[in-house]
């Protein structure tokens, strides 16, 4: 009897250390907005904080994005969230709308760029289908890691 119950807990240690922890990306977790510009051409068309108060975050899962915000410009609230799937090739982030404040967005995709360092990320977008940023009118969000 002995043998058996130590055999049973020698066969669950090696089943136990067999298996392997899934390794996360490091774009998945909780992200704080810290710093939002638009831009047209090189003239700054508003930036946050400054223009706007408030405060925003972003969650990410493997396939899944999400970010809920509320900023405030002058006495005027401006609610900003959505959510969808997403798409990434390195660098390259192709995000597919299922929900957003701005109903026109729902069906459509967004390529962008996601860039880390450090604790740090930023997107910048929108990009072509060549992955090129329009300097017409483009926005830079920079976020850092919420957990």
């Amino acid at each position: 009897m002995k043998k058996i119950i130590f055999l049973s807990l020698v066969i669950v240690l090696i089943i136990g250390s067999c298996t392997q922890k899934e390794v996360k990306s490091p774009y998945e977790g909780a992200w704080k907005v810290v710093s939002w510009k638009a831009m047209e051409g090189d003239s700054l068309i508003w930036v946050f904080p400054g223009d706007y108060t408030g405060s925003e975050i972003s969650i990410n899962t493997k396939n899944n994005f999400l970010w809920a915000g509320r900023y405030k410009k002058d006495t005027t609230f401006v609610d900003n969230w959505g959510g969808g799937t997403y798409t990434r090739d390195g660098n390259r982030l192709e995000h597919t709308f299922l929900y957003c404040v701005d109903k026109s967005m729902v069906g459509t995709k967004r390529r962008l760029l996601w860039e880390l360092k450090n604790d740090t990320a930023s997107y910048t977008w929108p990009c072509d289908e060549n992955w090129q940023v329009n300097k017409d009118k483009y926005y830079v969000q920079k976020l850092v890691k919420a957990e």
